[in-house]
């Protein structure tokens, strides 16, 4: 999944976020404005984080609202094409006006006709453009926004109207408004848990600083264990939970305990219980879906189903 970032002030993005966005999600960058009365778009398969800094410099001083998306991607081709945003309607192609749109989500619900494309591609394709090129206007027809809102789940959309020279996101309350940055529509991207085996770096937003939290779990061979998220671990023999002894202090990683100490009957260096799993937003509930689904299984069949 990716990141996109509405921001009413580029200027006020560090540097330190964007490379923690990059080194997170860096299969493509791409960013939508209005300036001077014109809709704007420019995207990029980024190499390295060099890339993404210069093309940024032509646009980070505009005092202009700005949408900004970083691809981590599930599927399709790799490419420009399909970086985002995807253009949705053209005045170029008989529309009555531009309209651009940036993903964030799993998987939109689409049927995957072309080959090498992404869900965000074919959702623009038949389902997004059929609609709003014969109506437009229904982009803010609150109805029409509720039913797209439903329709894709927990994803994420944000559109830009070259006509009416407004933002709009589509399941804004998925996401997370914070200070002096704007709404972001995840922010697993920028501040992923210990756990997470796909995305490493760490922006501090108290310090603004790029912080690495790559995390190595062990196995113990001798039960062929399999750890999850409660903070128990399970065998295919006993089942039984492992005792958790006082963990010890790693101040570089802020772990209790080091690297080589800690096994999988830990989860961000402590034991964790059903009642810290139901904090987290759908989000990192999915991402920690993901990465350990064997855990999250035993645990769900643990507190729902009863098997203990």
């Amino acid at each position: 999944m990716c990141l996109i970032i509405a921001t009413e002030n580029p200027k006020q993005l560090s540097s330190a976020l964007l490379e923690t966005a990059y080194e997170n999600n860096s299969d493509g960058f791409g960013v939508m404005f209005i300036n001077k009365g014109k809709l704007h778009t420019h995207k990029i398969v980024p190499k390295t984080f060099a890339d993404i800094e210069k093309m940024w410099s032509k646009y980070q001083d505009l005092e202009t609202p700005m949408g900004i998306h970083f691809r981590f991607a599930t599927n399709g081709d790799t490419n420009k094409s399909m970086s985002h945003p995807f253009q949705v309607l053209s005045k170029a192609k008989g529309d009555d006006r531009d309209m651009w749109v940036m993903h964030n989500g799993p998987q939109l619900p689409t049927p995957m006709i072309d080959d090498n494309k992404s869900d965000t591609h074919q959702f623009v394709k038949w389902v997004l453009r059929p609609q709003l090129s014969a109506n437009p206007k229904l982009l803010h027809n609150a109805e029409w926004q509720s039913m797209i809102e439903e329709l894709i789940g927990t994803d994420k959309l944000l559109f830009l109207d070259g006509k009416t020279k407004e933002f709009v996101i589509f399941n804004e309350d998925q996401g997370k408004h914070m200070d002096n940055i704007g709404w972001l529509s995840n922010t697993y991207s920028i501040q992923p848990s210990y756990s997470s085996t796909t995305r490493t770096k760490y922006w501090n937003d108290k310090t603004n600083e790029i912080e690495d939290r790559s995390h190595k779990w062990t196995y113990d061979d001798e039960y062929w264990s399999y750890g999850h998220y409660s903070g128990r671990n399970y065998y295919n023999t006993t089942k039984t939970p492992v005792s958790v002894q006082e963990p010890k202090t790693n101040t570089q990683l802020a772990l209790p305990l080091s690297e080589d100490e800690t096994d999988e009957t830990m989860w961000n260096g402590k034991t964790l219980l059903w009642e810290d799993v139901v904090t987290l937003d759908k989000d990192e509930i999915i991402s920690l879906c993901e990465e350990n689904p064997v855990g999250m299984g035993v645990l769900i069949s643990e507190e729902f189903v009863g098997n203990r």
